[in-house]
C-alpha cells in the first residue's frame, strides 16, 4: 500500500477522465489495484509501480471498449437521473462541464491530457505509455489544450457568468 497511497487522488482522477463517471472510475480502479498487486513479484522497480499501475488502467479501459462494442446502447438520459450526493452541486456541475469537453476530445489527445495535467506524468512516462515519439506527445497536448481553451473562451450564458481559461484551467467566473 505505500506503493499506491501517494497515487491514490491522481490515479482515481485518471480513471475518472478515462470512464466519464464516479462508479465505473472506482470499479476501474479496484479492478487495477487487485491485477497490480497480484502481480507485484514481477515488477522491476519500485519507482515505475505509478508507470505499472496506470498503465493497467488504460488496457483494462481499452479491453473494456472493445467488449462494450456488442451490448447495448448508453442511455443518456437514464445516466443524468442519476445523482452523485457525495460532491457540492457548484463543484459537480463545474466537473460535468470539463469531463463533458474532454469526451469530444480525440482518444489519444484525452488521455496525453489526463495523464499529464490530472495525474502529474511526465511527458517520457506518457510517451512510454501511449508509444509513438516524444514530439508526438508534446503535439497531443498542444492541440487538445487549444481545444478546450477554445471551447472555454469567455462567452456568455443565462446566468450571467463566463466560462474563461487560467493556466490550462477551467475556472468560472462571476461577471
Amino acid at each position: 500500500m505505500e506503493l499506491y497511497t501517494p497515487l491514490h487522488a491522481g490515479f482515481l482522477k485518471y480513471c475518472r477522465g478515462l470512464t466519464g463517471n464516479r462508479d465505473d472510475a472506482l470499479d476501474l480502479a479496484g479492478e487495477s489495484l487487485l491485477i497490480a498487486f497480484g502481480n507485484l513479484e514481477k515488477l522491476r522497480k519500485q519507482d515505475s509501480f505509478k508507470s505499472y499501475l496506470y498503465g493497467i488502467a488504460r488496457r483494462l479501459q481499452l479491453h473494456y471498449y472493445r467488449r462494450i462494442r456488442f451490448q447495448g446502447v448508453f442511455d443518456q438520459s437514464l445516466a443524468e437521473m442519476l445523482v452523485d450526493k457525495n460532491s457540492l452541486p457548484d463543484s459537480d456541475y463545474d466537473a460535468k462541464v470539463i469531463y463533458s469537453l474532454l469526451d469530444r476530445l480525440p482518444p489519444k489527445q484525452r488521455e496525453a491530457f489526463l495523464l499529464f495535467e490530472i495525474s502529474g506524468f511526465s511527458l517520457k512516462e506518457i510517451h512510454e505509455l501511449q508509444g509513438g515519439t516524444l514530439s508526438g506527445v508534446k503535439k497531443r497536448l498542444q492541440r487538445g489544450r487549444e481545444q478546450l481553451r477554445h471551447w472555454l473562451e469567455p462567452s456568455e450564458n443565462i446566468a450571467g457568468t463566463h466560462i474563461s481559461v487560467n493556466a490550462g484551467q477551467g475556472k468560472e467566473e462571476g461577471k
